[in-house]
């Protein structure tokens, strides 16, 4: 164990050494337990995300040919004991996978910067619950040139009534669905909690305005308080899309469809498919596949058991399954079999968000 922490931690202290990456890949299993140490401390962005690199290294190696049943459990239990990874930001704390699902908790008034991707990245902004005021921005990188001007912006970010802004801006509600698959589209959230479905988990943008260049840190942004915060909110009842630019205007719902069981939405955006499962109180569904994705499963609502399993053990009238609740997250590795069953007496609600393999495990610069 004390190489193994060894191995890993000289990876974290030199995330850009190659080599140092190679030796705690091939570590496998063994670099869990160490990097469970270092995941689950409050600690800065930076060192979050170089503990975040050693694991996406270690597991890529690890899903590169299909694992079996205990393993890949032990990969989940991981997963679930870690929970999202916590990044603080003076605005908002971001709760995230290694893959690319985030939950952001953001201050009221408060957002990501007006920007846009420097290089192709899929974005899908789920609203959960916006604060009074809370808002998406939305427009291309022409339209933001055109009507640009740094202090008539600071004043329509106060209060002030600004034509120019407003027809950008988009007042958020629970539900809400927000598409950004296209470079040269500026883009914010502002004031909400939000699921975030994306391919990397880095940001890769040009800030165009940055409200919150030089903003302190709240001194209440720790562990506990967005544990807390992350069970307090209920998923919505209903989704739709929101539709601008290249994919059109106006609203499209997205309906559920039955499974056995009870119900799931689907989206697909670029390489991202998304999954909202709503299993019924005490009903199980049947098993899916992962194929050649990896799947990050954070469970919303409720709680219950997530089956998981190899496609030997899948047979099974009884298929191996762990004991999930509301708050928990779980990574599904390629090319195993998963599903849901729900307590007695309490339905469980759980968002999925697949990416193939060879995006999950993109290598990532800034």
């Amino acid at each position: 164990m004390n190489d193994a922490r060894h191995t890993v931690e000289a990876a974290v202290k030199e995330p850009h050494d190659a080599g140092a990456l190679d030796q705690a890949a091939a570590l496998g299993m063994d670099a869990l337990p160490p990097l469970a140490e270092l995941l689950t401390k409050d600690q800065p962005i930076e060192m979050a995300e170089r503990c975040e690199a050693v694991l996406k290294s270690v597991l890529a190696g690890l899903f590169a040919a299909p694992l079996p049943g205990p393993d890949a459990r032990r990969v989940a239990s991981f997963q679930q004991q870690i929970g999202l990874l916590f990044k603080y930001k003076s605005y908002a704390v971001k709760a995230a996978s290694p893959l690319g699902y985030a939950v952001f908790l953001q201050n009221p008034g408060q957002g990501f910067s007006f920007q846009e991707h420097i290089t192709h990245k899929v974005e899908v902004f789920h609203i959960l619950q916006p604060h009074p005021g809370g808002f998406v921005f939305l427009c291309s990188l022409d339209e933001w040139n055109a009507a640009y001007e740094p202090d008539a912006f600071n004043a329509w970010l106060r209060g002030a009534p600004d034509a120019r802004y407003e027809r950008f801006r988009h007042p958020a509600r629970p539900g809400d669905v927000f598409v950004i698959d296209r470079l040269r589209t500026v883009h914010t959230v502002m004031g909400c909690a939000l699921e975030e479905f994306a391919t990397v988990s880095t940001d890769m943008v040009n800030r165009l305005h940055d409200q919150n260049q030089g903003a302190a840190m709240p001194d209440f942004f720790t562990r506990d308080w967005t544990q807390e915060r992350l069970l307090e909110i209920e998923p919505p009842e209903s989704r739709r899309e929101v539709l601008f630019g290249n994919r059109g205007a106006g609203e499209l719902m997205i309906h559920p469809q039955r499974i056995r069981g009870g119900q799931v939405s689907r989206m697909a955006c670029g390489a991202i498919r998304i999954s909202w499962y709503g299993v019924s109180a005490g009903e199980r569904t049947g098993l899916f596949g992962a194929q050649s994705a990896a799947l990050s499963l954070f469970v919303t609502a409720g709680r219950g058991r997530i089956f998981l399993c190899d496609l030997e053990e899948a047979r099974a009238a009884q298929p191996p399954a762990l004991d999930v609740k509301k708050g928990d997250l779980l990574m599904v590795p390629p090319f195993a079999a998963y599903g849901f069953e729900s307590a007695p007496g309490e339905p469980l609600q759980v968002s999925e968000h697949r990416l193939p393999h060879e995006v999950a495990f993109v290598t990532e610069r800034q």
